[in-house]
């Protein structure tokens, strides 16, 4: 009986693992690959929400995003590979996806729904790596294409030695393997008895790709190779079928030609010498009647016939038996006919689904070449402003976010383009230098400035304090003749006092006052130079910045009062804004500027 291999990741093959089960055919299941969530920033997910179209490659492309997102948008079209993947989204997401009848990605782009795709904005969820013909497709029908990576897969030991030697203990005869990733784990031991132990066994796959792909990469003949019509367990199940009846319709029928030989060959070896036993005991039974008499010779002729009937329904059964193994064979042969020409047929159909399939590839792949030949200059072009302003933004602009957003649009542009690691490796050592890049806290420079301009009305100019008025003389005239003198002085002063209002003071020098239009001006150049200054922080222009502050101290010192505290406050805030330290000629150069002429060339 054939002994087979499950690969499949934890969690899945349960129902192939039950029908092979079903038919009393041993399997283990070795899972060799584990899904690991990749980290995704809302940037990347933004897309989801404004997309029109939304393609999940796979189950886990499913589960990974619902782990990260509750809903999809109601707007967007839902569009699965296969329908375990529909019923996944159908789950975790309570939506009706749209699943092609052949359930891989040529079926998918050969929907109706997916030929026009101008302006569409299409999100694609998949795991990293994988075939690029979906994306590659979706962008030469226009598409505005997103790539959404969930999840990758990762070998569960670093060699498949340990693999191999339990298969070879549980002598396993075929392995079950759903993606390339699977193939290369497997094959990835140390030791080469292994090697060309597993080079022998028979290997199930679910696509023509993986076929191709065990052939080329590993050497593995075409004949220990058997392509399932689909990936799901049932289709795999049916591909393993017809190799374990085969088997063991081969063995039935090695039985069956052993047990007629023997029949057919037993009865002249003993009926022969059971009639001799028999004519033996006739002559004794002669020489006993001869001897004991007429009634013992009685007994001997009965005992005589009752054998003769024994051996008669003795040889019935036998011709009877020989009928029987006769026609068992005859049934046993139709039967085994009718299974050649059923494996023929499946053998035929699947031969002619697989060169539809090579024809398909090879004109889509004749298409893609020309597509992206034509293309290719739309592409240099972006590919080029996007570094260019990626370098501006970081620079001119010192706008690290906006460079890391450029650069990570740049990425999506060229990830799926061929010869691209160079150039992917240098957008991510670009995207890393500027996160590491030091912040300025421009906006709580800006504000604080901001606050100072609101201060400036309620300063205390420097105003002269007057001293109290002298108490004025008493003008009361006296009674006295001998007074007249007073009396004329104080008559006089009073008489003046009525044309000219005349107070003194306790000072010597009396220093001009400020009117209000003087105050107001000098509010406006105080608030002129903290306005200059804030302008400068923003175009990033240093000596202009601590050259504002520098007046602005300047202006407050001469012409406000040191005594109060809010000018005070401000001569302390101003300080320090003049010992802040502020870089903004920093230079940073991107790698991705070399990276990117090189890949285009």
């Amino acid at each position: 009986m054939m002994r087979i291999a499950i690969t499949r990741p934890e969690g899945k093959g349960l129902q192939l693992s039950q029908l092979l089960n079903q038919q009393d055919i041993y399997n283990v299941h070795t899972p060799v690959l584990r899904i690991v969530p990749c980290e995704l920033s809302p940037n990347e997910l933004a897309p989801l929400q404004e997309a029109d179209i939304i393609v999940f490659i796979s189950q886990d492309a499913v589960r990974q995003l619902a782990l990260r997102v509750n809903t999809l948008p109601q707007s967007a079209q839902l569009f699965a590979v296969g329908e375990q993947t529909a019923l996944a989204i159908q789950t975790h997401f309570s939506r009706h996806a749209i699943t092609p009848k052949q359930q891989d990605s040529e079926g998918l782009l050969a929907l109706a729904q997916l030929q026009q795709l101008e302006t569409k904005q299409v999100v694609l969820v998949k795991g990293q790596g994988g075939r690029a013909l979906l994306a590659k497709t979706m962008k030469q029908r226009g598409a505005i294409l997103n790539m959404c990576a969930v999840y990758k897969r990762v070998a569960q030991q670093s060699t498949s030695d340990v693999w191999l030697d339990h298969w070879r203990s549980e002598q396993i005869d075929g392995i079950v393997i759903t993606s390339n990733a699977a193939i290369d784990a497997i094959f990835d031991c140390q030791h080469t008895e292994n090697l060309t132990w597993l080079k022998t066994r028979l290997f199930f796959l679910v696509s023509q790709r993986s076929a191709s792909y065990l052939e080329d990469s590993y050497g593995v003949e075409s004949q220990h190779i058997h392509v399932a019509s689909g990936p799901g367990d049932l289709a795999i199940f049916t591909s393993i079928v017809p190799n374990q009846h085969q088997q063991g319709s081969h063995m039935s029928e090695q039985d069956t030609q052993s047990e007629p030989v023997q029949q057919h060959v037993e009865p002249p070896a003993t009926q022969p010498i059971f009639k001799q036993k028999v004519s033996k005991l006739a002559v004794l039974a002669l020489l006993v009647a001869m001897v004991g008499g007429a009634a013992t010779t009685g007994l001997i002729i009965h005992g005589q016939q009752i054998s003769d009937k024994t051996y008669a329904a003795l040889a019935q059964l036998r011709a009877d038996n020989t009928q029987l193994s006769e026609q068992l064979k005859q049934t046993q042969a139709q039967l085994i006919g009718l299974k050649q020409q059923q494996l023929q047929v499946n053998k035929n159909i699947e031969q002619q689904l697989a060169l539809q399939t090579q024809t398909v590839d090879a004109q889509l792949q004749a298409a893609l070449s020309q597509a992206k030949q034509q293309i290719s200059p739309a592409l240099n072009s972006e590919v080029h402003y996007l570094q260019r302003m990626a370098q501006f933004k970081a620079n001119a602009e010192q706008d690290y976010q906006g460079a890391i957003a450029v650069l990570q649009r740049l990425y999506q542009v060229v990830q799926n383009e061929v010869d691209n690691t160079a150039l992917l490796s240098a957008i991510a050592t670009d995207i890393a230098t500027l996160q590491a890049q030091p912040k300025p806290a421009f906006e709580a420079l800006y504000m604080q400035l901001h606050g100072m301009l609101q201060q400036v009305d309620d300063l205390a100019l420097k105003m002269l304090q007057l001293p109290e008025l002298k108490p004025q003389i008493d003008n009361q005239l006296s009674g006295d003749v001998g007074d007249f003198k007073s009396n004329f002085k104080k008559t006089w002063q009073a008489l003046v006092d009525d044309f000219i209002q005349v107070r003194t003071r306790e000072v010597a020098v009396i220093d001009p006052l400020l009117d209000a239009e003087q105050q107001q001006l000098l509010r406006a150049q105080l608030r002129s130079h903290l306005s200059q200054a804030q302008t400068a922080l923003m175009d990033k222009q240093a000596s202009i910045f601590f050259s504002a502050l520098e007046s602005a101290e300047a202006t407050l010192v001469q012409f406000y009062n040191p005594q109060d505290s809010a000018v005070q406050s401000m001569q302390t805030s101003l300080v320090a804004l003049l010992q802040a330290p502020l870089k903004f000629s920093s230079q940073i150069n991107l790698q991705s500027a070399t990276a990117v002429k090189e890949w285009l060339q």
